[in-house]
């Protein structure tokens, strides 16, 4: 029999009852954390509902988007776009510009630290802003 106990840093130790002996073991990051990394990581061609949905496995994609305005008072650029179907249509969101995108990355890793999962790498911290140039400005 396994018991989990949890120390500071967030890390799960799994003890075994048999020989005292704790593997750690980091916790998987959540869905929200995936979702928020696939919406930096589309560059200035933005996301839809759909994507999120396909691509992170997530549905709701909208609450996705209007959870971070809300939580980091940033706007995101909102272009109403018809299904390829011609039935209906889906918002395409972006960020209105790179301090946005930076806003984003602090909660990410913030929440990844006090969540005790690994967050965002200062590679792929620059990868991702590399995607939004200098002076750009959505709206």
């Amino acid at each position: 029999m396994q018991k989990k106990t949890r120390t500071e840093a967030g890390i799960i130790e799994q003890v075994s009852a048999n020989d005292n002996t704790a593997i750690p073991s980091i916790r998987p990051a959540p869905k929200k954390f995936r979702a928020r990394c696939y919406m930096m990581r589309t560059g200035v061609e933005g996301w839809t509902e759909n994507d999120i949905l396909r691509y992170c496995r997530l549905s709701s994609g909208r609450n996705y988007a209007t959870e971070l305005e809300r939580q980091l008072d940033i706007n995101l650029e909102r272009i109403d776009e018809k299904n390829p179907d011609g039935i209906g249509s889906h918002f395409r969101y972006r960020f209105s510009c790179r301090g946005d995108v930076l806003r984003v990355i602090q909660l990410v890793n913030y929440n990844a630290v006090t969540g005790g999962y690994r967050g965002l790498s200062q590679p792929e911290i620059a990868d991702i802003l590399s995607l939004y140039p200098d002076a750009f400005h959505a709206a």
